[in-house]
């Protein structure tokens, strides 16, 4: 990957994105203990103990970030700094696109975190990796919350395509969502 870089932390109105640390561990262990009974249908990864995963995730995030290959955050209430959530951007190694992923503790849905997430996450791809000429949000057809997301933020869908079922709620039709990087004075 080349040396563009995201920031280490995003400004998202009353929230705001850190860059995962091993100090933020307790504090998402909890978050996705917490929230397992809506994150195990459509995340893989909650569907096994708590705890040594995310202990991995942590610990191997500070190196993807530094390698410009994928850049997570935990989404933090500015005026609390609770963990609300978490979020990434990674990048697809020689092509010209990144992936937007987002989770949102149970205790806050519906106020619109993950939106702010995702919506920081998309410009800060755009402003900050310049070879990024467009965004992407995967999600299954069946999850409709993660779809309203990717709608609010003016991604297309383009189209559904079959994917292997890696999580209980999932229908093996995923959905693909796309933002182009506008142009310049457009």
């Amino acid at each position: 990957m080349d040396n563009a870089r995201l920031p280490e932390e995003l400004d998202a109105g009353p929230l705001v994105l850190r860059r995962w640390r091993e100090e933020h561990l307790d504090a998402v262990v909890a978050a996705v203990t917490e929230s397992l009974a809506e994150l195990r249908p459509w995340m893989p990864w909650a569907g096994g103990d708590v705890g040594p995963g995310e202990r991995e995730y942590i610990r191997q995030a500070g190196p993807r970030f530094d390698e410009g290959r994928e850049f997570a955050y935990g989404i933090f209430d500015r005026s609390t700094g609770a963990v609300v959530g978490g979020c990434s951007v990674h990048r697809h190694h020689g092509r010209h696109e990144a992936e937007i992923g987002y989770w949102v503790h149970s205790h806050h849905t519906t106020k619109g975190y993950a939106t702010l997430a995702a919506g920081a996450l998309t410009d800060a791809a755009f402003a900050h990796l310049p070879e990024v000429a467009l965004t992407v949000i995967h999600c299954d057809a069946a999850n409709r919350a993660s779809a309203r997301v990717a709608e609010k933020l003016g991604y297309l869908c383009a189209g559904e395509v079959e994917r292997e079922i890696v999580a209980p709620g999932q229908t093996g039709r995923g959905m693909v969502w796309v933002r182009l990087r506008r142009q310049a004075g457009a």
